[in-house]
């Protein structure tokens, strides 16, 4: 079974399938058979616009891959997590 490659040390929020630190956003992505394949990365200084919408956390960034979309349990969880990243960002 492969191990986790990311580190929990530092971590501000942790979402399951995502982490938010003082800097970044790491982001699980799995593979076909569920495991995870990598680990995506997104620094909030990418981050042109975040919004959030009942339990989702829509994000427009600068670059290739410019949408992500953060699911949580709870509203509450998004609003949390958007003043994480508007607090830190640079």
């Amino acid at each position: 079974m492969a191990e986790r490659l990311t580190s929990t040390a530092g971590v501000l929020f942790d979402g399951g399938e995502f982490r938010l630190y003082d800097n970044r956003i790491e982001i699980d992505k799995h593979g076909f058979f569920g495991g995870v394949k990598r680990v995506d990365i997104v620094y909030y200084s990418d981050i042109t616009s975040a919004e959030v919408r009942r339990k989702q956390l829509f994000f427009t960034r600068t670059g290739v891959k410019t949408n992500i979309i953060l699911q949580f349990k709870k509203k509450d969880q998004a609003q949390q997590a958007l003043g994480i990243i508007n607090s830190h960002k640079a």
